[in-house]
């Protein structure tokens, strides 16, 4: 995934984030050293990693999750800081768990490129991935994913969000006292609820997330239209503490957010709940959506037969990311009684169609920007009409 020009505003705030976070510009602290190259961790979103050198220009990184059993989603990032350019090897070992995120590199964490797959070698049994490297003096860092901290997702939200008279809300803080941050605008009578976030490794589909606020956002006759008649409900980084601290699933309460959406424990779901609850009041919700990333593009909706007003929209829906993406997105439509997630919470809390839109681990940024657009595009075209048939 290479950053394009439509999102280098973000990328900019990434690689501004990158350097001046705790362990950013200032030197680091290695986790250990080998050929004149010292591995650390310490920046925001850094990976939880112990290093063990195993020879001249070899290490070991143990790819350590924070608590067990957990969800394979294996997050790793880690800085290189070498005094002249040299050959590296380094194997991610995983211990119980599996390779699965293709590791991208940045020098300038602004431009971010996908190691190529001559130089990444995965064992038989996938627990560990060996990184071959020409590593240039100076800083490189290498991840699951391109990094995207708290500060540059927010700092993206207000450059998009504010020229069209958007609210910034805290609506709370999280378990390490970081601020919960939300976005709304628009005085409609019917209200749209979009997230993402909730698990800290899954940035693609934040990308389609990202694409589809800002083609919402558009000055466009269509979108101007929609944002006149709708009150918008953004989160875009409701776990902030587990994005901050290299996470692979949970928040620092130890708990996975998308599981706590009945018992609500934990004060990130708790906050982002009475937000939601407080917009609906006396509104339509005609959509939620929590856009998150797995190992393909899925669609997980409620049954079409749903008690929900608007539940017709996913027919409309289908057919256009149908129409969109070169292979069908494959939809289940469910609902457990007994669920925990989001998407069961929206059905039965706001009589609305909750959708978990996930986007492929290695979905393209032009993939994914694709599909966040088209998300928009139906939704704005479903509501628009729905109000010229009225």
């Amino acid at each position: 995934m290479i950053a394009g020009a439509r999102y280098s505003l973000l990328w900019l705030f990434g690689a501004l984030a990158l350097y001046l976070s705790p362990g950013g510009a200032r030197a680091q602290t290695p986790i250990c050293q080998s050929a004149g190259v010292q591995v650390s961790i310490d920046f925001t979103s850094g990976g939880r990693h112990t290093c063990r050198v195993t020879g001249a220009g070899e290490v070991i990184l143990d790819v350590i999750p924070e608590g067990s059993p957990i969800n394979g989603s294996p997050w790793y990032a880690f800085r290189l800081d070498a005094a002249e350019r040299t050959s590296l090897r380094i194997t991610l070992d995983y211990g119980q768990y599996e390779h699965r995120y293709t590791p991208k590199l940045t020098r300038d964490g602004a431009s971010w490129r996908a190691v190529s797959p001559r130089d990444v070698v995965v064992a038989a049994d996938a627990r560990r991935a060996s990184i071959n490297l020409t590593v240039d003096a100076g800083m490189t860092v290498i991840a699951a994913q391109p990094i995207e901290t708290p500060a540059a997702i927010h700092a993206w939200a207000g450059a998009t969000l504010a020229p069209h008279a958007f609210e910034q809300v805290q609506y709370g803080t999280s378990t390490d006292g970081q601020a919960l941050i939300g976005y709304s605008g628009g005085e409609g009578a019917d209200l749209i609820v979009a997230m993402t976030r909730q698990h800290p490794p899954e940035t693609t589909g934040s990308v389609a997330f990202r694409a589809f606020v800002e083609h919402i956002m558009s000055d466009t006759p269509k979108a101007q239209a929609f944002r006149a008649r709708h009150r918008i409900l953004l989160a875009p980084m409701p776990n902030p503490d587990g994005v901050s601290r290299g996470h692979w699933r949970w928040n620092n309460g130890g708990v996975d957010l998308n599981r706590d959406w009945r018992s609500f424990t934990q004060p990130e779901t708790q906050a982002l709940r009475d937000l939601i609850l407080g917009e609906a009041e006396n509104r339509r919700t005609v959509a939620f959506f929590d856009f998150h990333s797995t190992r393909r593009n899925v669609i997980y909706a409620p049954p079409l037969d749903a008690d929900s007003p608007t539940v017709d929209f996913l027919p409309l829906l289908r057919e256009r990311l149908d129409e969109a993406v070169d292979c069908p997105l494959p939809w289940t439509f469910s609902h457990s009684e007994t669920g925990n997630t989001a998407k069961r919470w929206a059905l039965e809390a706001l009589r609305a169609p909750g959708l978990t839109i996930e986007l492929d681990d290695e979905a393209t940024e032009a993939q994914a920007q694709r599909i966040g657009r088209t998300i928009a595009d139906a939704l704005m075209d479903y509501t628009l009409e729905g109000a010229r048939a009225r």
